[in-house]
């Protein structure tokens, strides 16, 4: 699962960036919608959203047309929506579902919204084939995962550790009990790790544990330095 910040370092070049993802074979794109402070993201993912939304002026509407644009080309592909409560509520968090929705998008991350919250349940409500993907932490608490567990949640995001993303790369060992609770209680659902794998060594451990190893500062840090193609191909394995 490859993540990239639309509208960095320009709209087309985002674009552009996408489809290399998507010819090098990645199973999921993951298309953040950028937010000036994102407060989960390290450096490189910061420093790429506030290029895309304060110095290139990406709207949400931006970012939607932007995804229309992909879904027409590839129109397989399987993509998930990342972004912050902040631009959701202010586009309107139903009306952004329902675009989602109309865009065959089937999750969306939003790491500063519980996705159990009464907003979180507007929108689910709204476009019905729309998931919310619970982030989560080595710590969450037993009683709050056997409460996600009992919703219909069907994609788990879980952070390698405790840190931000684009840091150096850890496995918590707690990871594996949360990861056989979910597999236990719904076997169906889909798990991702992300936070820090920068190579394809730390990916194949990630995989191990999970279903998808998620990939994001990494790979803008690669286009950054004109070896994007090269390093989507060490992953793409």
């Amino acid at each position: 699962m490859a993540h990239l910040v639309l509208g960095y370092p320009s709209l087309p070049d985002s674009l552009a960036a996408a489809e290399a993802y998507m010819e090098a074979g990645v199973r999921i794109l993951e298309l953040q919608i950028p937010f000036s402070h994102p407060t989960a993201d390290g450096p490189v993912i910061t420093a790429a959203c506030r290029e895309a939304a304060i110095t290139q002026g990406v709207t949400v509407g931006d970012c939607l047309a932007a995804i229309r644009h992909l879904r027409e080309r590839y129109p397989q592909q399987e993509m998930i929506v990342m972004s912050y409560l902040n631009r959701v509520f202010a586009y309107g968090p139903e009306r952004f579902a329902a675009d989602l929705e109309a865009l065959n998008i089937r999750h969306l991350i939003v790491p500063d919204l519980p996705v159990d919250s009464a907003l979180a349940c507007r929108i689910r409500a709204s476009a019905t084939g729309l998931q919310l993907v619970p982030v989560l932490a080595a710590n969450a608490s037993d009683e709050r995962l056997e409460k996600l567990l009992s919703d219909d949640f069907d994609f788990f995001y879980l952070m390698a550790d405790f840190k931000i993303t684009g840091s150096a790369f850890s496995l918590h060992h707690r990871l594996k009990t949360i990861i056989a609770r979910i597999r236990a209680a719904r076997p169906l659902a889909r798990v991702g790790i992300g936070f820090g794998i920068s190579t394809p060594e730390q990916a194949l451990l990630a995989a191990r544990e999970a279903d998808l190893a998620i990939v994001g500062s990494a790979l803008i840090r690669a286009r950054n330095e004109g070896r994007l193609v090269e390093v989507l191909e060490g992953f793409c394995i």
